[in-house]
């Protein structure tokens, strides 16, 4: 795996969330994977503590993800997989069987946070859960206005053993949320590149193009940490720099 790419936040698995809504669209998306160079993917469908239990979420997920295998299998592509969860957060983590929520085989654990409003108790909710042995991937940073707003908060999330994820199509497209992303990474805040794919078209796998517009030695690194994530290593990241305001801007 050590040239390949590794996939860990998508949503490929057919009829469970707003994602691929077949097998067929699912297919279509692991074939763009594969042709990107992809060698593993862990499944990451939306998980809502308010909208349905972890036993009747697991359910789903393991007879969705049987069709893929058996597809995968029929077609012969050549990709591994395994399970984990785009998981909304909540205060009630911390109470959740988490392994059934965690990256197959590993403690890690992709965390959503809601796009419009910082909601309570993140840090102590963060806390509790590391207490557990997991580590957090926070997903697409850059999407949270109130990480725009203040990113000491990122900074003191990553500081406290948190990993950051950004999604490929922010620096594809070029200007605001790019020239934010490269101070994330110039900052050490970000550690794991991912498409978060739910659609051919509409919102298409990109990993390969995604990892194209970084700087060689920052791709390769965030490159390496998707395999040692998916391999369920652990691993050491450079240490944060914390955000200064001055003069109007974050520097």
């Amino acid at each position: 795996m050590k040239n390949s790419l590794v996939e860990l936040h998508c949503h490929i698995l057919p009829g469970i969330d707003d994602g691929a809504r077949d097998l067929d669209m699912s297919m279509s998306l692991l074939r763009r994977e594969v042709s990107d160079g992809v060698v593993g993917v862990v499944f990451t469908p939306h998980f809502h503590y308010e909208r349905i239990t972890v036993e009747k979420f697991v359910e789903l997920r393991k007879a969705a993800f049987r069709q893929v295998a058996a597809a995968v299998r029929t077609e012969g592509l050549r990709v591994a997989g395994k399970l984990g969860a785009e998981v909304y957060y909540s205060t009630a983590l911390p109470s959740l069987d988490l392994s059934k929520l965690a990256f197959a085989d590993t403690s890690y654990i992709l965390i959503e946070f809601p796009t419009t409003i910082q909601p309570p108790g993140i840090d102590e909710t963060l806390f509790a859960i590391r207490a557990q042995g997991y580590t957090p991937i926070l997903a697409h940073v850059e999407r949270y206005p109130f990480v725009a707003e203040d990113p000491t908060l990122l900074y003191n999330w990553v500081n406290a053993g948190c990993l950051a994820q950004i999604n490929a199509t922010g620096l594809i497209r070029e200007g605001h949320t790019s020239r934010w992303l490269h101070k994330l990474l110039d900052w050490n805040l970000v550690h794991l590149l991912s498409s978060d794919c739910h659609h051919p078209e509409k919102r298409p796998p990109n990993l390969r193009e995604g990892f194209d517009h970084l700087p060689p030695a920052v791709a390769r690194r965030l490159q390496k940490n998707a395999i040692e994530v998916y391999l369920g290593n652990e691993f050491r990241v450079p240490d944060p720099t914390e955000p200064k305001y001055r003069f109007g801007h974050w520097v």
